[in-house]
């Protein structure tokens, strides 16, 4: 995909976000701009979350010591589970070596009202820890969500190149993250669209399709 291939999807993908009033019309528009199939979020591997976790229970965590002082699970918490949906979900964390991202999640929960966080590491998971309250303006984000926003206010950021070539989110692309969860409830969106409950998750899923569309890595051959 050219350069200016991915400026027009990007910017075809938007104007029509900001034109939506329903779910479905956020939903249509991959069809419309051409997204292709293997670039959408898979439903059955990222279904929609309908539960919240709330600070008192992530206080009540750490109050029964199944999460320490510094927000990690506690050494002897595998004692301590009984249900067995809890011990699965801990043993793929356990496998995966994703037990020390939990404080990242954790951490983002008992913050989720506070813009102006120091946290400057595993900003993915810390902000999927504040969209985990259901508070209003809490996104999901990652790479591709991050890459397709930029790139739609790529007059505002570097070369396109790079832009596209976005892998890692780290504290440099904090500046975009707040850009765009500003723009989540600014009024380039319909009021319509905004009084839908939990609206940001599809256009979060749109955008993952769009960025990932659009992405363009190091070794590719850069097209002008």
């Amino acid at each position: 995909m050219t350069n200016e291939e991915a400026i027009k999807l990007t910017t075809d993908t938007f104007n029509l976000i900001k034109i939506s009033k329903t779910i479905k019309e956020i939903e249509d528009i991959p069809d419309k701009v051409n997204i292709p199939i293997k670039s959408r979020m898979k439903i059955d591997s990222y279904p929609k979350i309908d539960f919240f976790i709330n600070q008192n229970e992530i206080l009540s965590l750490i109050a029964n010591k199944i999460l320490d002082d510094d927000l990690n699970f506690t050494t002897d918490i595998t004692s301590k589970l009984t249900d067995p949906l809890t011990k699965l979900l801990y043993a793929i964390s356990w496998k995966n070596g994703d037990l020390k991202k939990v404080k990242h999640i954790v951490k983002g929960i008992l913050e989720c009202e506070d813009e102006n966080s120091n946290q400057e590491e595993a900003l993915v998971f810390y902000q999927f820890g504040k969209y985990l309250t259901k508070v209003s303006g809490q996104p999901i984000i990652d790479q591709h969500v991050i890459r397709a926003f930029a790139t739609y206010k790529l007059s505002e950021f570097e070369k396109l190149s790079n832009l596209r070539q976005i892998e890692i989110i780290s504290k440099k692309h904090k500046y975009i993250i707040n850009l765009y969860k500003n723009w989540l409830i600014s009024d380039e969106l319909t009021t319509e669209l905004k009084s839908i409950k939990d609206y940001t998750y599809y256009i979060d899923k749109l955008l993952f399709a769009t960025g990932k569309t659009i992405k363009q890595t190091v070794k590719q051959k850069i097209i002008y």
